[in-house]
């Protein structure tokens, strides 16, 4: 029977899986209130009292307006194409 063993101690056999990468971790690297590896997607989330990356309200706002118009343009086409081949 092949024994896993840990991605960050590969001379430890693994005793979990990662709940978000699922790669095998030993008793060290593994969290078990999170279910996550400690050192690689343990990491991942900011830590209590810090600042999580903020969102750039403009890079949202024309990214909408631009699929509105390109929804637009799509359905403009549309309608002349149906009004050029109908005859």
């Amino acid at each position: 029977m092949e024994v896993y063993r840990c991605m960050n101690h590969p001379e430890r056999p693994a005793v979990a899986q990662c709940t978000r990468c699922g790669k095998p971790v030993c008793d060290e690297c593994d969290n078990p209130e999170t279910g996550r590896c400690r050192y690689r997607c343990g990491e991942m989330n900011p830590a209590p009292g810090m600042p999580g990356r903020s969102k750039n309200i403009w890079v949202t706002v024309i990214v909408s307006i631009l699929a509105i118009l390109g929804g637009l343009a799509l359905l403009l086409l549309a309608i002349c194409g149906t009004i050029l081949f109908s005859y």
